[in-house]
């Protein structure tokens, strides 16, 4: 490793990196959500309305009500979840149901969606939250709790359901070499890794579904992948607000963990928490629950690693160039010919292809094999498969993750392959 830089995380910056929003949830017995719901029913600055689905108000259960602040979005928006517990009484014998009540079910639920920035009373609507406003939240959420209903509690009693782990970054504040829309374009030729597939939406016009406009999203059964134009998401959603003409040129990539996800990361990380604990410590968690991971999996840590495993897997690790300078890098290494060949047969099939993941589509068996293998090399000596359209006249662009990091560190530790990159990349643009 080669050092190169320092700590230069004061700088005040629109690209960041961190989580927009997570949801946390507390579960209720039917006593306990009908007494919240009449609770919120009674504040005159909360409206609470049915949940609509598609549109439509949903019939039957489960029902959920939704409670929005009306004077003034303080970064909470609560849900209160109903079920039908009759069908869950339907063939029980007495001693059933009796021992039924005596376990005191809890059925019901209330969810709370924050934003901790708003919560926390930071007025920005583009800079991703990071663990330093994590406690102002809380303090500030306990306080609003209280306000409503005790049936609320606090923070602390809360489990985590849906985090949305983000990267924004800045094209022109990173100096990245090209403009949103035009990075837009590269990402959408990104890889769509294993077990994921685009998620698509319905067009009138030509009557079947086709690719998001402004936003390339993938998902499986427990995450889901994004990348946007945040100026768009933004006209479409919240054309009044006061940050709009600033995020022109700015771009979300965003990780959204749901509840199977973060249940599973969660365990993983109680299980770590309570080998810290003493003995009555422990004993006290398994009466009453004490250990709480929503802190731990919001981290700056657990967040950077969150994107970077992502944004690795779709949009890659290498820079950005045209066919004739990705093919100039690869040459540059002196590999031996059958890598070489291999390599500039990877990105022959990728550009003609329109991507990566339609040049994946194409290949079975040891071709694919290959094609994998051929997609970690260049990885390794920073080189996006993806390559940049000659009419653009532009011959290189940073990797929005990297040039993130670049521009984030004043000074920074790199690995040698990083810096002979470094090194080939400064060659490259002279010539």
């Amino acid at each position: 490793m080669i050092t190169i830089y320092s700590n230069s995380a004061s700088r005040t910056m629109r690209s960041s990196l961190g989580y927009h929003t997570f949801t946390i949830f507390l579960r209720l017995t039917d006593a306990e959500a009908i007494s919240l719901y009449e609770d919120f029913r009674k504040n005159k600055d909360i409206r609470v309305r049915p949940l609509k689905k598609d549109g439509k108000e949903p019939t039957g259960y489960p029902k959920v009500y939704i409670a929005e602040y009306t004077s003034k979005y303080k970064g909470i928006t609560w849900y209160v979840r109903f079920n039908d517990e009759m069908s869950k009484f339907m063939g029980m014998s007495s001693n059933h149901l009796s021992s039924y009540y005596l376990q005191e079910p809890r059925p019901y639920s209330v969810r709370a969606k924050i934003n901790p920035k708003v919560l926390a009373g930071i007025k920005d609507y583009l800079t991703a939250a990071n663990e330093d406003c994590l406690d102002d939240a809380e303090a500030q959420f306990n306080i609003e709790a209280a306000k409503i209903s005790p049936v609320l509690g606090k923070f602390q009693h809360y489990s985590i359901n849906r985090i949305d782990y983000c990267l924004n970054f800045d094209s022109v504040e990173l100096r990245m070499g090209c403009s949103a829309k035009q990075m837009m374009t590269l990402i959408k030729q990104g890889n769509i890794p294993r077990y994921f597939k685009e998620e698509k939406i319905y067009s009138k016009k030509s009557h079947r579904k086709e690719s998001y406009k402004n936003d390339f999203r993938i998902k499986n059964d427990s995450v889901t992948v994004s990348c946007y134009r945040k100026y768009a998401q933004l006209l479409a959603n919240f054309p009044t607000c006061p940050d709009l003409e600033v995020s022109n040129n700015l771009m979300r990539f965003e990780v959204k963990y749901n509840y199977t996800k973060v249940n599973y990361i969660s365990r993983i990380i109680k299980g770590e928490m309570r080998k810290k604990l003493t003995p009555d410590e422990l004993w006290d968690d398994f009466l009453h629950d004490t250990v709480n991971p929503v802190k731990e999996m919001l981290t700056n840590n657990v967040c950077r690693n969150v994107i970077s495993k992502y944004f690795h897997k779709v949009v890659r690790k290498g820079d950005y160039f045209t066919l004739k300078g990705a093919r100039w890098m690869i040459q540059a290494h002196n590999f031996r010919q059958d890598k070489e060949d291999r390599l500039l047969q990877a990105l022959k099939l990728v550009n003609d292809s329109r991507g990566i993941a339609k040049a994946k589509a194409k290949l079975s068996g040891d071709d694919l094999k290959d094609f994998k293998r051929s997609l970690k090399d260049l990885d390794d000596i920073f080189v996006n498969p993806v390559t940049i359209p000659r009419r653009w006249d532009v011959g290189h662009i940073s990797n929005p993750l990297r040039a993130y990091y670049d521009c984030f560190y004043e000074e920074r530790v790199v690995s040698k392959k990083e810096y002979l990159f470094g090194r080939l990349l400064a060659e490259y643009s002279a010539g």
